[in-house]
């Protein structure tokens, strides 16, 4: 038995899973440690991912001791979704972005930013895009940059020396 069908774009899935797998492992290295069983692969698609079990990051859940790990990461067509067998029972699975901002905001961030360049965030996906103002920010930086480079580009053409 698979994972749970789940609706979304799949023409998307590749590039999603890639950079969630990335994170994936980032966070269970540094959070998880060897607290965490990761045997297990999910198939999505034509390519495997990992599913890491670890003790519940939300609610301490889990035990290395006894080797109950309630908490897990599934990939699905649409990324990764975080369940906990304790915690969230009745509620369901959580997208990973929802599981890094409870974590570590500043990583969620990065993860979300992440996400934007590569086209992925917004309506339609489970992570939201970054703010207008920041966005703003973001294509003023390139723009000065690019501002800067075609001035040193024109002045190295051109034998023009500060």
């Amino acid at each position: 038995m698979g994972s749970p069908r789940i609706k979304g774009n799949s023409r998307y899935t590749s590039t999603i899973l890639k950079l969630d797998t990335a994170y994936v492992e980032s966070i269970c290295a540094n959070y998880f440690g060897d607290n965490l069983i990761n045997t297990k692969a999910e198939k999505i698609l034509l390519s495997y991912y990992p599913k890491p079990e670890f003790s519940c990051p939300l609610c301490n859940a889990g035990s290395k001791k006894k080797h109950n790990r309630p908490a897990t990461l599934i990939p699905t067509e649409v990324g990764y979704l975080f369940k906990c067998l304790a915690c969230m029972n009745h509620t369901g699975a959580i997208p990973l972005f929802s599981l890094l901002r409870q974590m570590n905001p500043e990583v969620a961030r990065n993860y979300q930013w992440d996400r934007w360049i590569n086209k992925t965030t917004g309506k339609g996906f489970n992570v939201p895009e970054p703010p207008k103002n920041a966005k703003r920010e973001h294509y003023k930086r390139l723009e000065e940059e690019q501002y800067e480079k075609n001035k040193l580009d024109y002045q190295k053409r051109n034998g023009i020396s500060n």
